[in-house]
């Protein structure tokens, strides 16, 4: 599905790290996906967030996996080229985008232990796998 999920953003800050911003960055969520988020929750680890924010390929390939790998019912066979076209676009060739990937999953799966993934030749197979958090109880 092609969605916009965000209907405005404001990001001004300082290029000094030492100096804070006189300024709050907001982004306002499209009321379609904050709407999907809502139905269909993410369960992410703060912790994991935080061990993986200087990295944002571990950090895509972390949240891709928590919130497939929850809801799977089977095995689902992930092709490199697939994967490439989700994560590595920009990378000119497969042997250049397979290696840095294969990194990145180390390290997304360092903080989601619970995930199940088989790494081979064809690419991955992604299977069903406890979510790295229990869900929140909402109370009405």
């Amino acid at each position: 599905m092609n969605q916009n999920i965000v209907d405005t953003a404001m990001f001004v800050g300082s290029e000094d790290p030492s100096q804070t911003s006189l300024f709050t960055d907001t982004v306002r969520l499209s009321e379609s996906f904050f709407e999907q988020l809502q139905r269909h929750p993410v369960p992410i680890e703060e912790a994991a967030i935080k061990a993986l924010s200087n990295n944002s390929m571990a950090l895509d390939i972390y949240c891709w996996l928590t919130y497939r790998l929850h809801a799977l019912q089977s095995p689902k066979p992930i092709t490199w080229k697939a994967l490439q076209g989700q994560f590595g676009a920009s990378y000119k060739g497969l042997h250049h985008f397979k290696p840095r990937f294969l990194e990145n999953l180390n390290l997304a799966c360092a903080v989601y232990p619970r995930a199940d993934v088989e790494v081979d030749e064809r690419g991955l197979t992604l299977k069903p796998s406890r979510a790295p958090v229990m869900p929140r109880l909402v109370r009405g």
